[in-house]
């Protein structure tokens, strides 16, 4: 079996971008890799993280589920691969793969990235990667939070994809090799700012209250940050026309709750024909609608309302930004880590940025946890795969939450080992 080769046939459809990947290619931006995460960013990896997937029996299958917080991630990767010596195969948001003018997809096949179309059925890449798990000469690498929500140190929902397509490439091969297993590897990554940015942040905030009009004040960074939020969603209600009476007697978080519920519902009413589960959690139903609202306006037969449809495509976004809005998160500490992402996340949407950067280098933390038998689920998927599938991805989350606890207690207590 060849991946590679046999999934070609399944790539007809333009919506699924199969990995392609390159010896040279990969090395050369490894290498590229290796100079940033020691000179601008500092990635402490050691040894016995390394081992774990190193040391993983050949040819099983291996599926590497981490937290996903930053735009940074996916190079950790790829120096983890290189450490290791292990070639990993990723899973893609398939929008990324038509940026730079389609280089951007030609690089990430390379890399060895394949494309899912988030929020849409595909079976493709789930086959794909299936297969990628059977094979066993590579390892699967899946964000299980299926986006960057900018919250490092509290995850997000997680989808049960990952083990799905673990324990099914399990099922498919002991049909012929009744021993064979493949291993879920948890990962948490935490990023630290190494010194105090505090200056660097008040620059930040003072620069999007100039933007704003907001009066210049004296309350503390966080406090600031929440008044910008404050405004911001105020803007939302405006351009959206949205009717808010209660907004006076609302907390910050009930009025994003509100704008991101009205300015999904505006879109869903305007595409009644498309069907969107109304069981999943609202990011889910607005990646669901947003696929629908693609295919549509990737059709050829259908060139009416392109910019009706590129405004809801829009819209949506807005939606899933919203998504990772939480005054409770940044009320929770003080910490400057978390002050950091939230201005990361204001600076996003006041100046339309798709990647915004970070405020200063970073200590980067990993550690890549046991690996765990997947073979000991397989009974109960049996039973009852959707269940089984739910259970095992709850219990993949409190570890990598409990994990990504420890590490920033690590990192906001000054105790990093250097």
């Amino acid at each position: 079996m060849n991946i590679f080769q046999t999934n070609s046939n399944r790539s007809q459809s333009k919506e699924f971008i199969p990995a392609r990947p390159s010896g040279w290619f990969t090395g050369a931006v490894q290498q590229i890799i290796r100079g940033q995460l020691t000179l601008k960013d500092r990635l402490h990896l050691q040894k016995k993280d390394v081992d774990v997937l190193a040391q993983l029996p050949v040819g099983s299958g291996v599926i590497l589920a981490s937290n996903h917080a930053d735009e940074t991630d996916p190079r950790v990767c790829l120096e983890l691969s290189r450490r290791a010596r292990k070639p990993f195969i990723t899973m893609c948001n398939r929008e990324a793969f038509d940026e730079m003018r389609g280089f951007a997809g030609w690089a990430l096949q390379r890399l060895g990235y394949f494309s899912v179309e988030r929020g849409a059925r595909d079976h493709q890449a789930k086959a794909y990667a299936i297969d990628v798990v059977r094979e066993g000469k590579h390892v699967l690498v899946v964000f299980p939070e299926g986006e960057i929500f900018y919250q490092n140190e509290k995850l997000q929902h997680f989808h049960s994809g990952a083990i799905d397509i673990g324990l099914k490439a399990i099922t498919e091969n002991r049909k012929e090799s009744p021993e064979w297993t493949a291993f879920l590897v948890p990962m948490v990554i935490k990023y630290h700012y190494s010194r105090s940015i505090e200056n660097e942040l008040d620059r930040r905030i003072s620069r999007m209250e100039k933007k704003l009009s907001i009066k210049v004040s004296m309350e503390s960074l966080q406090q600031r940050l929440l008044t910008i939020a404050a405004k911001l969603i105020q803007r939302k209600e405006l351009s959206h026309q949205l009717v808010n009476p209660d907004c006076s007697q609302q907390d910050l978080t009930q009025q994003i709750f509100l704008a991101q519920n009205t300015i999904f519902t505006e879109v869903e009413l305007r595409h009644r024909e498309m069907p969107v589960s109304q069981q999943l959690p609202l990011i889910d139903r607005s990646w669901q609608l947003a696929a629908e609202i693609r295919q549509k306006a990737n059709d050829p037969s259908d060139q009416t309302c392109k910019e009706s449809l590129r405004k809801d495509l829009d819209s949506l976004q807005e939606v899933e930004h919203l998504a990772s809005w939480s005054p409770r998160y940044l009320r929770g500490a003080s910490s400057e880590d978390r002050l950091a992402e939230s201005v990361i996340k204001l600076e996003r949407e006041l100046y339309r940025v798709k990647r915004p950067s970070p405020i200063a280098g970073r200590d980067i933390l990993l550690t890549v946890a046991a690996p765990i038998d997947m073979a000991q689920y397989v009974s109960d998927y049996q039973q009852d795969a959707r269940t089984a599938c739910r259970q095992v991805t709850q219990q993949l989350h409190e570890q990598i939450q409990a994990l990504l606890d420890k590490l920033a207690q690590s990192a906001n207590s000054g105790s990093i080992a250097r």
